[in-house]
């Protein structure tokens, strides 16, 4: 990185943004081309190499393991679209504050979210409430959410119902 290495900045800066957990999403499978020249007796040789910066989400974001979510994409990615009215977080607050039998003060939260930021105040209020409640800190990210990733939605919507299956 000291040297000026591109490719070294260019791992750091990605290796930075999965630490930290950067609202962004990372593209899938970026490579770039190297082209490494070295002097040899007086002579310049050069090669290309092929450096992968980002790999599947999944693996950078240290799940490497297949689950039942995977199965259930592989099989039925069509019955999943309902899971796409959580994305704005608004369900999800009042659904945690009905299980968990208490009202959710509407000034809390944006009912009627109409930006990014709003969308992902409630859906980071709703893990909040969650973690009040005594589940675990959900492994989503509100912003993957709030950009409908569904298996973020579904992980943290199983999480809700493994710990109220049998509440009445």
């Amino acid at each position: 990185i000291h040297g000026k290495n591109l490719v070294a900045i260019l791992h750091l800066l990605v290796s930075l943004a999965m630490h930290f957990r950067a609202p962004i999403r990372l593209p899938e499978h970026v490579s770039v081309q190297v082209v490494v020249v070295r002097k040899r007796e007086g002579l310049l040789h050069s090669s290309h190499i092929s450096e992968e910066l980002t790999t599947t989400t999944e693996m950078m974001m240290g799940r490497f393991e297949r689950d039942a979510f995977d199965t259930l994409f592989d099989h039925a990615p069509d019955k999943l679209s309902v899971v796409k009215k959580f994305a704005d977080g608004v369900y999800l607050v009042l659904l945690v504050g009905l299980l968990e039998d208490y009202f959710v003060p509407l000034h809390n939260f944006y009912l009627t979210p109409d930006s990014f930021d709003q969308k992902v105040h409630n859906v980071s209020f709703a893990f909040e409430l969650m973690l009040d409640g005594g589940l675990k800190k959900p492994k989503a990210r509100p912003e993957d959410v709030v950009n409908l990733d569904l298996k973020s939605t579904l992980r943290v919507l199983y999480n809700l119902f493994t710990k109220y299956k049998n509440v009445e």
